[in-house]
């Protein structure tokens, strides 16, 4: 029977931390902080999605600027040359109006690339301006995230001696429990907030079904470890 009431004891302590817990954390200030900190991350993951955005839509412009420059050379390649054949009687006017023709898709190319660009840099002009808006923000946030921690961090300070005595106690308990009763108190524990539950009037307290006779008696003679028949609970009698 001490195994499982050192294991009863182990719970209790345990239920009484998670309780103060939950209280430390459900305070206005601790809410607070939670929530700027989600605001802070939120900032954080949106000004490295606009430098990301920002870095290929410059690498894009610089490609483009690059087939902008080539455009631009045959261009003035193929004006020349035009100019050249102008000044030729021998020229045809089929050879003239081809180079026209060539001219003319140049200068379709650079129009295409040209408005491209002006997309592009608008485009980065608009990317810059949000990362310095998301960083304002961001900077309002982190000094509303630091004052409210500081409010935290002495509410903590109060709480602390409770939560420091209630480890230990935890600690201490938990040497005393044989290892493998343990770990049968933690698989149970991923289900169960209370994994032991109390026999009272011939009932599992945990899910409230009659227990059989044999099995109560089992719990009660201590001879054994019992399990709830219908939820696995372990079985505790005082």
């Amino acid at each position: 029977m001490s195994r499982l009431n050192d294991l009863w004891e182990y719970q209790s302590r345990e239920l009484q931390l998670l309780k103060l817990t939950k209280e430390m954390k459900s305070s206005p200030a601790y809410q607070k902080k939670t929530k700027l900190h989600k605001i802070l991350t939120d900032h954080q993951n949106r000004i490295h999605e606009y430098e990301e955005e920002l870095k290929s839509h410059t690498e894009q412009i610089a490609a483009l600027e690059t087939q902008l420059s080539q455009q631009l050379h045959e261009y003035e390649l193929e004006n020349s040359e035009l100019e050249t054949m102008q000044q030729d009687e021998e020229v045809t006017a089929e050879e003239l109006t081809e180079s026209r023709k060539s001219i003319e898709k140049l200068c379709g190319k650079i129009n295409a690339l040209n408005r491209d660009l002006t997309k592009l840099i608008a485009w980065c002009e608009e990317i810059t301006q949000n990362i310095t808006k998301t960083f304002s923000d961001a900077k309002r946030a982190k000094l509303d995230y630091d004052a409210v921690r500081t409010v935290c961090d002495a509410e903590k300070e109060n709480f602390a001696p409770k939560i420091n005595e209630l480890k230990k106690e935890l600690e201490e308990r938990k040497a005393s429990i044989p290892p493998e009763l343990m770990k049968e108190y933690e698989a149970l524990r991923k289900n169960y907030s209370m994994p032991v539950a109390k026999v009272a009037s011939g009932q599992c307290t945990g899910c409230y079904m009659k227990l059989s006779s044999v099995v109560e008696k089992r719990v009660a003679s201590g001879s054994a470890i019992v399990r709830c028949e219908n939820c696995g609970r372990l079985l505790f009698m005082e």
